[in-house]
């Protein structure tokens, strides 16, 4: 069985990779800050941890000697939310670009294969809902930022570089690597739960699940009528893992969406039925108000947004893999998780 290293692997999407690919017998070596959301898999026989942060270069040596003993390193290290991106664009550059562009060279010196995560970002602004064509595809669909000024995109620049450089490495110097572009993961476990909206931002689902559970207005950014589509974790999971394994090298120095184009909504459609399904399944049952707020007051100055985003999933599906959930059971199944949670502490503070 491969042994696989995944930094960033005690956060949301690597937390789920780590049980998967546990259950399917692989050798784990987990890098991260925080093992948190890993607790309950820690200690195991094959997972090793490593509480390192990438950013402080006296790891450098650590990493690239875990790397140099790994069949396959996934790399999910990243800010990913706006308002990092508008408020702390610099050190959004340095995190998702340079010290990430230290792993990229590791692997190239070590001969490593390396999974990159990259972002559906990347394709910027060419979704338009008045477009005849609005699927991304991987090979050939543009790249198109908004302005400079818009420090919004400075995420997807980022790892677009990142991305061209992988690309580079795999041409010149023999990398065997796949990018990765995520369409909206979500499920148990992603990114923050805050109690009141003065505690931070975090991204839509969690924005959203917040309000819900804590009763606080829950705010459709510009009106809510972006569209976007939406992909439970478990189905993600899956894909990845069929990735990792590579069957007839289907992957090898490919870059590939993963997303369920069928789970498109508008944010706003999007916080409606999440509002039915928490009713349908909360004890408590009671809607906080909903409110429509810009983008530039809710994120700040430099935020900026494209209209649609829809992937091209066709080589997944030549790989034989088909998401399971759609959108109001990836829905009930994240909601669930989370009044659960919720309701369960609830209890404990009582008792």
């Amino acid at each position: 069985m491969q042994k696989v290293a995944l930094f960033g692997g005690a956060g949301f999407i690597g937390s789920h990779l780590t049980r998967r690919l546990l259950e399917e017998g692989y050798e784990l070596t987990v890098v991260d800050i925080t093992d948190e959301k890993i607790e309950d898999v820690l200690p195991h026989e094959r997972v090793e941890f490593h509480e390192l942060d990438i950013r402080n270069e006296e790891n450098d040596p650590i990493f690239e000697e875990i790397i140099s003993d790994m069949d396959v390193v996934v790399d999910l290290v990243a800010y990913a939310n706006p308002v990092q991106y508008v408020d702390m664009p610099l050190e959004v550059v340095n995190l998702n670009y340079d010290q990430n562009k230290k792993l990229i060279e590791d692997c190239v010196q070590t001969g490593t294969r390396l999974i990159q995560f990259s972002t559906c970002e990347v394709y910027g602004k060419v979704g338009s809902r008045e477009g005849d064509d609005v699927v991304f595809r991987e090979d050939s669909s543009n790249l198109t930022v908004g302005p400079v000024g818009q420090q919004r995109w400075i995420y997807a620049t980022a790892k677009e570089l990142l991305e061209r450089v992988v690309c580079s490495h795999g041409k010149q110097n023999g990398l065997d690597w796949t990018i990765i572009r995520p369409f909206n993961f979500i499920g148990p476990e992603m990114d923050y739960i805050i109690t009141s909206p003065d505690e931070g931002t975090p991204r839509v689902f969690a924005s959203f699940m917040s309000a819900l559970l804590y009763d606080h207005t829950m705010y459709l950014v510009d009106g809510g009528t972006n569209q976007r589509t939406f992909i439970y974790i478990e189905d993600a999971v899956d894909a990845i893992e069929n990735i990792i394994e590579n069957e007839d090298g289907h992957f090898t120095n490919e870059i590939v969406n993963i997303g369920v184009p069928e789970n498109e909504a508008t944010i706003s459609e999007f916080a409606h039925l999440m509002r039915d399904i928490y009713q349908e399944q909360s004890r408590d049952g009671t809607l906080p108000p909903i409110e429509s707020v810009p983008g530039t007051e809710f994120y700040g100055d430099g935020y900026e947004d494209c209209e649609r985003r829809i992937p091209d999933i066709s080589k997944l599906k030549t790989a034989g893999w088909e998401p399971e959930y759609d959108l109001r059971e990836t829905l009930e199944e994240a909601v669930a998780y989370y009044i659960e949670k919720h309701e369960d502490a609830q209890q404990v503070m009582s008792d």
